[in-house]
């Protein structure tokens, strides 16, 4: 027989022996489900992280009301995610919590009932010519004590298993936010990038708005360096074009620069995802605030102010008329588009100029 069995054969005993059955639980599958809440809370918590750096790198790059509205959505993800880690983790411990108190509970209801039972033999192997009356009043109070003993044991093992319970309907029904209750984007529609133009299609007249560029001609394959078409020059017969000085300042055209640093060289382009000389100028002196129109390095060679001290945000050409262009950075470096196949960059003015004439001129 079994110990259920043995114990059933004292007096009072079936209800010790109903206990030791009622706390036979399997405490190793429940902390395996706890360690695999605990997993997935550590992976959701990995994954809410790389979420938040790659918004928090979008952030920095987008500006604008647009933008605010984006981080503000992303962040019920963020909500969405903290909380639901935190529920499985709150869960996981709460289970932990009810797998050590029936652990605890079996272990402990099982020695009370062992020591009943040694006991039992004892009496019996102490006192052969006992009678069942002598033997059932010698053993009953051991199996009334064991019964009480293990009732409290049993009771904590409950107590524990129902708290494990609420922890987790409450951990997951009283959740504030969660992923099905995140609202989508205000309009509901997706973001579409504006298509970058095709330069290659587009004629001189339609990329300076009414052909300000007189005098230049498509650049002719393989062209390089910084004179001539492939800089936008074109100096013969340059006009001065007409600017509105706003508040911008060199500082704000140097960081306007600094932001087209790395997109591509394409002749006749002016922004904003690919320029030559000529239309980094235009586009950046508009971005810090100048409204000017494109012309050609000779025409903005032709305006603003010249000047012998050269600050950051000054406008440097190269060559007297000019056939290259860029925005003066301060400490003899240059940002500028040099030429077909390379990437609006920075260098040294004198490296640029390889002898030309250079000149400065404000615009703020």
């Amino acid at each position: 027989m079994g110990v259920s069995e043995d114990l059933e054969t004292l007096p009072g005993g079936g209800e010790l022996a109903g206990i030791l059955k009622s706390v036979n639980g399997d405490p190793a599958t429940i902390r395996d489900v706890a360690k695999r809440w605990r997993g997935t809370a550590k992976s959701i918590g990995e994954h809410t992280g790389t979420l938040r750096g790659a918004v928090k790198t979008i952030d920095t790059a987008w500006e604008g009301g647009s933008a605010d509205a984006f981080v503000g959505h992303m962040e019920t993800y963020y909500t969405a995610g903290d909380g639901l880690r935190d529920a499985l983790n709150n869960s996981a411990t709460a289970l932990d919590a009810a797998a050590t108190a029936l652990e605890t509970a079996e272990s402990r209801v099982r020695e009370l009932c062992g020591g009943v039972l040694g006991q039992a033999n004892a009496f019996r192997l102490n006192n052969p010519q006992a009678t069942q009356k002598q033997f059932d009043d010698a053993v009953a109070p051991l199996v009334r004590q064991a019964v009480s003993d293990a009732k409290a044991f049993l009771k904590s093992a409950n107590t524990a298993v129902g708290n494990a319970r609420t922890t987790i309907r409450s951990q997951l029904d009283g959740r504030q936010r969660t992923f099905v209750a995140l609202t989508p984007p205000q309009d509901g529609r997706d973001w579409r990038p504006t298509p970058v133009p095709d330069w290659s299609k587009t004629t001189l007249a339609s990329t300076d708005g009414g052909g300000n560029r007189t005098g230049v001609t498509a650049a002719p394959a393989g062209s390089s360096g910084y004179s001539g078409p492939a800089g936008s020059g074109g100096g013969g017969g340059a006009q001065a074009v007409p600017y509105v000085q706003g508040n911008g300042t060199g500082a704000d055209i140097v960081a306007a620069a600094r932001q087209h640093i790395g997109k591509p060289y394409v002749w006749g382009a002016n922004g904003p995802s690919a320029f030559d000389c000529s239309g980094l100028v235009y586009y950046t002196l508009n971005q810090a605030g100048i409204k000017i129109g494109d012309t050609t390095a000779a025409g903005y060679q032709k305006s603003g102010q010249p000047v012998t001290d050269p600050q950051p945000g000054d406008i440097v050409f190269f060559g007297d008329p000019a056939t290259h262009v860029g925005i003066y950075k301060g400490d003899g470096q240059v940002i500028h588009a040099p030429r077909p196949g390379s990437s609006v960059t920075e260098a040294s003015v004198a490296s640029v100029a390889g002898g030309k004439t250079i000149t400065y001129r404000r615009f703020v």
